[in-house]
């Protein structure tokens, strides 16, 4: 990643004049939204193939609308018996149809492989733990995957209909999974929303209102007749489609009550909120109807609030998983539209966070709170608005000098020459002989068991006392998935805003250091691991 940030009076170089000139006109006020489908067409969606054992390889399948939830009945199974060979098995998870083969040798199940599936990757991954716990007990009486029950139940489901064609007791009986409602969301602390005030009429008319649901905003027309709600339906929502469609049921008790204050449904906590934002949105804009034909009571959005001059500003933060980029228009010192540039966070947790860019253009301010369930891809976006505002104020001042966020060491290789050790246990002055080291740890789960515990190695070399430098970290063994590797670049080498645990060590020469946001168990390992070096460089007695 970029630290630095394309200041105004370069923009134009880059970005070519037509496309500025359309983006500062651009009004979110003149946006229609596409009229939203329930059912969901077959899409092609590239997916992962893995095995219990951890292997992965590319392939292709068709998404397919569900309306599964996730619990799962106990099924009488026999332990063995089942017929040699490769049998092809389907269920339906979060987000469509999971494909898994299931091995038999010896009437004993030895592997089973995720042919294909539509689930996002992060929760499959988690669920796939479960394949080898079937292998272990040859049943599939297990307990699902915290934080990935929708895909859980699916990879059950599908390795019970591969089951049945091996010649399993359960063949051609209906003892497959009972899929109940949801209980809750995949991912994120569950929302809240509060009972308000609301008038017994409003003006008769078509009104359109947003809220935030779990993947992003939500869109809805509600019907006023005769002062009463007569009407509400959902013209676009990000949210997928199990969640949306147990959500939708509270509209029918939102019209029946005239009023937005209504339980939200269980197991779809998001999308309920979402929803009844959108309707309390839309009818904010109907107004109150006492017969005097009162004024509409949508806030105005505070004008001339940055004294800054008219133009498009560049600016860039820190997400989760690296830079996000937008360009902000101001008019009038006012923030007239805001564009996402790029992003490098994950798309569900990213388009969760851009209802901000809503709440910005209405507050005019950069003072909100994260959105629940993707705080980092949150601030990233929060982070980037703040700094192309900045780019505003230095070309107000006449200063063209670059924004540069301070970033940590930037490699985990500088000698720290000066520093001497400080006093902890495992780093005492003149005990180390000079060299490099190799050591080792395990790096475990934490309650959220989100991973496989897989070993991790790291060379470590000692000069005249010092450590100089922290190299080849490594994740390996049987179960290790390359995913981890993401977290253990961000551990070692941290990111603009957060030192790695490299540079911390180097500069404060000892282990007792933080732990890397967002990398936690890697970070835990590799300390462990440098201290295990450190204790094989130790002089006899």
């Amino acid at each position: 990643m970029q630290g630095k940030h394309t200041p105004w009076a370069s923009l134009f170089g880059f970005l070519p004049a037509a496309i500025l000139a359309a983006f500062v006109t651009i009004s979110l006020h003149d946006y229609t939204a596409p009229i939203f489908s329930v059912e969901q067409e077959d899409t092609a969606v590239s997916t992962q193939e893995i095995t219990a054992n951890g292997k992965k390889s590319s392939s292709k399948t068709a998404a397919v609308t569900t309306k599964a939830a996730p619990t799962v009945e106990p099924l009488a199974e026999q332990i063995s018996g089942y017929k040699d060979g490769t049998y092809t098995g389907s269920g339906t998870g979060f987000s469509g149809l999971i494909t898994v083969q299931v091995v038999i040798e010896g009437g004993k199940i030895t592997d089973i492989i995720i042919v294909s599936t539509t689930d996002d990757s992060p929760y499959i991954d988690n669920a796939s733990a479960l394949l080898k716990t079937i292998i272990a007990t040859q049943s599939t009486n297990v307990d699902t995957v915290s934080g990935a029950t929708y895909s859980s139940v699916g990879l059950i489901s599908a390795v019970r209909d591969a089951l049945q064609k091996a010649g399993g007791s359960s063949a051609g009986d209906s003892a497959l999974p009972t899929l109940a409602a949801a209980n809750s969301n995949a991912s994120g602390d569950a929302p809240s929303i509060s009972a308000v005030s609301e008038p017994s009429s409003y003006r008769d008319g078509t009104y359109i209102g947003t809220g935030s649901g779990f993947a992003g905003a939500i869109t809805v027309q509600v019907t006023v007749s005769d002062g009463k709600i007569s009407d509400i339906s959902v013209l676009s929502a990000s949210d997928d489609s199990p969640y949306l469609d147990n959500a939708i049921s509270l509209l029918n008790n939102i019209i029946a009550s005239n009023s937005t204050n209504v339980d939200t449904v269980s197991g779809a906590t998001f999308s309920s909120v979402g929803l009844i934002e959108a309707v309390r949105n839309a009818l904010a804009n109907a107004g109150a109807d006492s017969g005097n034909n009162s004024e509409e009571t949508t806030p105005e959005v505070p004008k001339g609030r940055f004294s800054y001059p008219d133009g498009v500003y560049i600016g860039s933060g820190e997400g989760y998983r690296g830079e996000t980029t937008v360009a902000v228009s101001l008019k009038d010192g006012t923030i007239d539209n805001i564009m996402v540039m790029n992003t490098e966070d994950d798309a569900a947790y990213f388009k969760r966070a851009e209802s901000l860019l809503k709440q910005v253009l209405q507050q005019q301010t950069t003072d909100l709170d994260a959105i629940s369930g993707a705080t980092f891809s949150s601030e990233g976006i929060l982070e980037a608005i703040v700094d192309a505002l900045e780019q505003a104020k230095q070309a107000n001042s006449g200063n063209q000098t670059t924004t540069v966020t301070t970033a940590p060491i930037e490699t985990t290789t500088t000698t720290v020459a000066t520093t001497k050790l400080t006093e902890t246990t495992e780093l005492t002055p003149s005990l180390y002989i000079d060299g490099e080291y190799i050591g080792s740890a395990v790096c475990y789960p934490d309650d959220d068991e989100d991973f496989l515990p897989y070993d991790l190695t790291v060379k470590v070399c000692i000069e005249n006392d010092q450590i100089i430098s922290i190299t080849d970290v490594e994740g390996f063994g049987a179960d290790y998935d390359a995913a981890n590797d993401w977290y253990i670049d961000r551990a070692l080498n941290g990111t603009k805003k957060i030192s790695g645990i490299a540079a911390q060590i180097l500069a404060a020469q000892t282990t007792d250091v933080d732990a890397v946001s967002g990398a936690t168990c890697s970070s835990d390992a590799i300390l462990a691991a440098v201290q295990d070096a450190l204790q094989q460089a130790l002089r006899e007695g």
